[in-house]
């Protein structure tokens, strides 16, 4: 009896990797032959998996989304690099930085690092590379990521904007022979699950600006800054494009680039050699901390689910909680540590509690390939 594993982190308490060695003892000692893939889709945790597919992990110093400097990690492996824009633009960042979630913070952060990163891995010789969106604190429309490849922006007096902090509202020409020449021949994938435009009621600075401190007046300005600037670089269908609103609007710089955007979870699956162990497996365990029905719009535990019943194979999941109206049907079972334990210790302490819904889990599967 063979078992697959393919757990995303239990988010604030337990990395993917955590998950996985918890379920892994009862596991092998109720006799299952335990197999393991990192999951991820596409932000966090996907520079683990692509570790634990072969690629080597390198950091960099960049600019952060608040100007200073931070190191951010990246991976390689051949000519293919990996690049999670968290690492240099993230929210995590910027309160690290000591900035506030505020207004102000909404409209200076930037994703330079997030494009000198990329320069990073282009002068060590990557020709392809995958960059995962999530967890920003831009709301920038990519426009730092540019001018850190390379793009020079002036404003409305003809002026250089050397500062990328707030560029997006001054910017009223913007060269983009930079990166263009320095991206050439480059393949470059966007690694995204968001299929967000770039402006209006669904767009970056609208869904995802309240949550990086803009206010309601905020995400106006940002949303007409965001508007013009894929006015100035004559790109408005572009701006339309599922995806373009994705990490405060990278995702349209990015697709300015040529970029071309695939599921972030498919795309770490078929990096770590998902379908190969797959093929191998008598059952599959999948899962996250919060699963719920945005968990099956896509995420990675929902690919899992959709990969194995491909495969015609049982799927039991574990998470750290569930919502009451997640559809099961299709499951062979669902596993909650709140039903082990109250909420409080379940995130306070998940290790003892984890290691005891893995006794229940291996009774299930052998129960289930019997």
């Amino acid at each position: 009896m063979r078992a697959l594993i393919a757990v995303d982190k239990f988010k604030g308490t337990l990395t993917a990797a955590q998950v996985t060695d918890h379920l892994r003892p009862a596991l092998e000692g109720a006799g299952i032959r335990v197999d393991a893939t990192p999951l991820a889709d596409g932000g966090d945790g996907t520079l683990e998996a692509a570790r634990a597919a072969g690629f080597s992990l390198h950091e960099a110093p960049v600019t952060g989304p608040l100007d200073g400097t931070v190191t951010a990690r990246w991976a390689l492996r051949g000519g293919q690099a990996i690049i999670e824009m968290a690492e240099a633009s993230g929210l995590a960042l910027l309160q690290r930085q000591g900035g506030s979630v505020d207004p102000a913070s909404a409209r200076a952060a930037t994703s330079v690092g997030t494009g000198e990163l990329i320069a990073h891995a282009v002068k060590a010789g990557a020709r392809s590379i995958v960059l995962g969106l999530g967890g920003s604190a831009t709301t920038d429309g990519g426009l730092g990521m540019l001018m850190g490849l390379g793009a020079v922006v002036f404003d409305a007096h003809g002026q250089r904007v050397d500062d990328p902090r707030g560029a997006l509202g001054r910017a009223a020409e913007v060269d983009m022979s930079g990166p263009l020449q320095l991206l050439d021949g480059i393949e470059l994938t966007v690694a995204c699950d968001v299929d967000n435009p770039l402006t209006g009621p669904r767009g970056a600075a609208a869904v995802f600006g309240p949550q990086k401190g803009a206010d309601e007046q905020t995400v106006e300005e940002l949303d007409a800054q965001l508007a013009e600037f894929a006015r100035l670089l004559k790109a408005q269908d572009t701006a339309g494009l599922a995806g373009a609103g994705a990490a405060g609007g990278m995702g349209f710089a990015a697709l300015v680039l040529g970029a071309h955007m695939e599921s972030g979870a498919d795309l770490v699956l078929d990096l770590t050699g998902f379908d190969k162990a797959l093929a191998e497996a008598d059952v599959v365990i999948t899962g996250e901390g919060r699963f719920d029905v945005q968990t099956l719009s896509g995420k990675g535990p929902a690919v899992v689910i959709d990969r194995a019943h491909r495969a015609d194979l049982p799927v039991f999941v574990v998470c750290g909680s569930a919502d009451s109206d997640v559809p099961r049907e299709g499951l062979a079972g669902l596993f909650q540590l709140t039903d082990k334990a109250p909420v409080e210790q379940a995130m306070s302490d998940p290790g003892p509690v984890l290691t005891a819904v893995a006794g229940d889990l291996a009774a299930a599967v052998l129960s289930c390939l019997r």
